[in-house]
């Protein structure tokens, strides 16, 4: 029987000598696909706020046998964006992939919200992901080839009641995505966008422990039940690599056919 390395398109899958810049990277969406990334061959720097967190998602990687660079940094702080590439070139010279995954949630509803938590979501939701982009693709751009992949959300394309911040923050991640599709494609690099449905998160903890709205959820869901972070892993490795040359500027749901109802 022949392995994996005698079949060609496997291979057009293998992320060996990449490197991927991973916002959000001690936690979450940004972890499990840090270490997907790791686990198809690439090294990884790894972006977050909290630098314990990032030194144990490191040793996640190194495990894997690939290189991990620890970037402790608040991506909303866009003044220090330049310095997070520069790091990270610095070390791998160069950035093949980014993945923005940073995010946080605002559950309140509509006539509750003040401008403090706009601010807030939408500093790190949108305005991140702007910039960070904007800061890895003067880096790609200058290499003639990147991948750029935005987590976006079910709120990308419906509205869900009492996180109205964050619906409006996940839409803009998507026309973003088509926007820099627009700008970036014809130069080299991909920008798709990745559109989970309810997982299970730490931010999505309170939904998942409550038996109203986690029937709820499992009752909308066609696959009758919540997606694992292992379930986004195959759809991160394919955007990064060399089997999605072609597409840009999509949107994956991955929602256990959620949008199909």
């Amino acid at each position: 029987m022949a392995e994996h390395g005698d079949k060609p398109v496997l291979k057009r899958f293998d992320l060996t000598g990449k490197v991927a810049l991973v916002t959000g990277a001690s936690r979450g969406i940004g972890g499990e696909l840090g270490l997907a990334l790791a686990e198809a061959g690439a090294d990884m720097a790894l972006v977050a706020r909290t630098e314990g967190a990032l030194q144990t998602m490191a040793g996640r990687v190194r495990e894997l046998g690939r290189r991990a660079l620890v970037v402790p940094a608040d991506v909303a702080q866009v003044s220090t964006l330049p310095s997070v590439v520069e790091r990270v070139v610095a070390e791998y010279g160069h950035i093949d992939i980014l993945v923005n995954a940073a995010g946080v949630q605002c559950r309140k509803p509509m006539l509750e919200v003040t401008e403090e938590d706009w601010d807030a979501v939408n500093s790190v939701n949108l305005k991140a992901v702007y910039f960070c982009s904007q800061a890895v693709a003067r880096q790609m751009l200058k290499q003639g080839k990147g991948k750029i992949i935005n987590i976006a959300s079910l709120t990308s394309t419906i509205g869900i009641a009492n996180i109205s911040i964050y619906t409006a923050t996940k839409s803009g991640v998507l026309g973003l995505t088509r926007a820099m599709s627009r700008e970036w494609s014809g130069l080299g690099i991909n920008v798709n966008a990745i559109a989970p449905g309810y997982f299970r998160t730490e931010m999505t903890k309170r939904l998942y422990d409550d038996p109203a709205m986690h029937k709820w959820i499992v009752d909308r869901t066609p696959m009758g039940r919540w997606g694992e972070l292992e379930d986004l892993k195959g759809v991160a490795v394919f955007l990064a690599s060399g089997a999605s040359d072609f597409i840009t500027g999509q949107l994956i749901n991955v929602d256990g056919g959620w949008l199909s109802a």
